[in-house]
């Protein structure tokens, strides 16, 4: 156990995926401050209104005082996407917005908790060494991972409590839960270009106590499955396309997008560990090439150009994994999927198609 925790507590790695990930809640930060704003405008101070605070009423602050609360919170927001003093920006984030949700209950939501709650554990960790206007060290300066580690844990946790919670509620077992969920926010998936005959079909009995116990079985799978190498990156599809479904079938606020993002710390820190070798007198290379470019959020490849003489037989494009092995065809876009997040949701029956094909082109020499 001592081993595992030095372990733990000493691991280095590149923090670019850090950066990415606070930049975009820096995002979601600003537009919980915004909406906050807006709500001031439209509805009006909630103080004025029926509210339940969990600290007492003389804690709550004015409306002169939560003007400037929300032009605070916006103001850090802000820091924290581009990445000024990214850290402080961070931590006055989350203890606001925790603040914020203690003064009114009746405004409390657990994807707003979560929020807060993994903007703390960002600012622990080297988050403003990429992706940040001002920083004093580069990402792949030996940064720690502990924070991040803790992050991945809270996910986990998430998962735990809710596939934890439901299994023990019969309501939720039975699919009643889901069927209601079905009647309220059944237009969004209509809307989304979903037939009627299919909404109707997943609104049955059967088909919601069925679709419930999948539900708890894949969150309490979640748990462990994100941790385990051998199953990591189905876990992650797994997950992806669960929220993706919970976004087209309920209303979330940016719960979906906000744990797609923190899906992202599950990647392993090595920034450019493969390589795209694209043949540019080729539209497909070239296309594939900028594909690449511009969907690499992660920073997973080093793309590279080639001479078309190079190569014994011609490939558009020819990807080095990580352990020096090469794919071409389906299993180049599968591997493309694998790593660029927009594509992630393919990859499985990329993947799929691509275990019927011969392995890479060993003859290409990049």
């Amino acid at each position: 156990m001592r081993d595992l925790f030095h372990r733990w507590a000493t691991e280095v790695g590149d923090a670019f995926v850090l950066g990415v990930v606070r930049s975009i809640v820096g995002g979601f930060l600003f537009l919980q401050a915004l909406s906050a704003a807006g709500e001031l405008a439209r509805v009006g101070y909630f103080g004025d209104h029926f509210h339940l605070p969990f600290i007492p009423e003389r804690f709550v602050p004015s409306h002169d005082a939560y003007v400037v609360l929300i032009a605070v919170r916006i103001l850090l927001a802000v820091m924290v996407t581009v990445g000024h003093r990214a850290r402080y920006a961070l931590l006055g984030s989350a203890a606001l917005g925790v603040y914020t949700l203690l003064c009114n209950r009746v405004e409390f939501h657990h994807n707003r908790y979560s929020l807060y709650c993994y903007a703390f554990l960002l600012a622990l960790g080297p988050s403003d060494r990429a992706i940040a206007i001002t920083r004093d060290e580069s990402p792949s300066d030996g940064a720690p991972m502990w924070a991040q580690r803790l992050a991945q844990a809270q996910v986990a946790l998430v998962y735990l409590a809710s596939g934890g919670s439901k299994l023990l509620d019969p309501d939720w077992r039975d699919g009643v839960v889901i069927a209601d969920r079905f009647a309220r926010y059944a237009y969004q998936a209509l809307g989304a270009g979903v037939p009627q005959s299919v909404v109707d079909a997943f609104s049955t009995p059967a088909a919601t106590s069925a679709l419930a116990k999948a539900a708890i079985a894949t969150e309490l799978f979640l748990v462990v499955g994100l941790f385990d190498k051998r199953t990591r990156v189905f876990a992650l599809w797994w997950g992806t396309m669960f929220h993706l479904t919970i976004e087209a079938t309920s209303k979330v606020e940016i719960f979906t997008w906000l744990t797609l993002t923190m899906y992202a710390l599950f990647a392993t820190p090595d920034v450019r560990a493969r390589k795209l070798f694209f043949d540019p007198s080729r539209a497909r290379g070239r296309y594939a090439a900028r594909l690449v470019r511009l969907f690499d959020w992660l920073a997973r490849f080093e793309v590279k150009a080639w001479k078309p003489d190079d190569l014994k037989q011609g490939h558009s494009i020819v990807i080095v994994r990580r352990d020096g092995s090469r794919a071409t065809g389906i299993r180049a876009l599968a591997m493309c999927a694998r790593t660029l997040p927009v594509l992630f949701p393919l990859w499985a029956p990329l993947a799929f198609i691509a275990s019927f094909t011969k392995g890479g082109d060993a003859s290409a020499r990049v």
